[in-house]
């Protein structure tokens, strides 16, 4: 049974020059390819109408919450500094709500970047704002070298379910300034940089619930532990889309008996 893989979208709100498009929705090439890759199908979640969430749930066997702009301090009851990048609100408002939408639902989630440190919030948690005072002169969280380039390490936990898939250590790139501070509830860390900035999170016992503070889609071309933590995401995808075709099975078997 293939999996139906959906994919939080990014907004795009300037016009894009030369065409009659005012606005749209996106979400990056790499997203696409490695879950089509993994042997799974790809479903674009655009940011509307939260009161669609439960739909769009129903819909597919596991959540990829994509990267993006910064989080809104207004989310974990803090004020913005100075420091804070640009957010939407529409996006943070319908996201959240997707998001424990799929976990009320027990749906594998991969949260990503952006997408962890939401998954931090929505269990209680809170962030760093900006990382820069916390960084070391060898390690920049916000690198200039290509994005399917791995710039630093993180020391895995070894009784976390990441570690099964990546082992002790990774190297990793990374786009972010913002940070998880306060962990939410429930959650443990998985991976930590040499900074210290925490740079991947889970929760036990959930069928899977990750979040990684770098981008693994940029890199999963040639790293072979990035490609399997999606292969292992999918595969409890597909677990989920069979437990949810037998539990819907007997309700189908009764239309039918009620049809003859």
């Amino acid at each position: 049974m293939t999996a139906i893989i959906g994919i939080s979208a990014a907004q795009l709100s300037e016009q894009v020059p030369n065409t009659i498009s005012r606005n749209g929705t996106f979400v990056g090439g790499d997203y696409i390819s490695v879950v089509a890759k993994s042997g799974a199908a790809p479903f674009v979640i655009p940011v509307t109408d939260a009161n669609l969430v439960t739909t769009f749930v129903n819909q597919i066997d596991g959540l990829i919450l994509s990267g993006g702009q910064d989080v809104s301090p207004s989310l974990y009851g803090s004020e913005p500094t100075d420091k804070l990048g640009h957010t939407s609100h529409a996006r943070d408002i319908f996201e959240l709500a997707l998001l424990q939408e799929a976990l009320a639902q027990k749906k594998p989630v991969l949260a990503i970047c952006r997408g962890a440190q939401l998954l931090n919030i929505a269990l209680g948690g809170t962030l760093h704002q900006d990382t820069s005072y916390m960084e070391r002169a060898n390690l920049s969280h916000m690198q200039e070298e290509t994005a399917t380039t791995a710039t630093h390490p993180v020391q895995i936990t070894e009784t976390s379910r990441l570690f099964k898939m990546l082992g002790n250590t990774a190297q990793v790139n990374s786009f972010h300034h913002q940070a998880i501070d306060v962990l939410g509830a429930g959650l443990h860390v998985s991976a930590t940089a040499p900074d210290g900035v925490i740079e991947a999170i889970e929760k036990p016992g959930a069928p899977f619930v990750i979040g990684v503070q770098w981008h693994p889609e940029l890199i999963a071309e040639t790293d072979i532990g990035m490609q399997r933590l999606f292969q292992e995401f999918i595969k409890s995808a597909e677990h989920s889309a069979i437990k949810q075709f037998y539990n819907a099975a007997p309700i189908n078997f009764k239309k039918r008996a009620t049809l003859r």
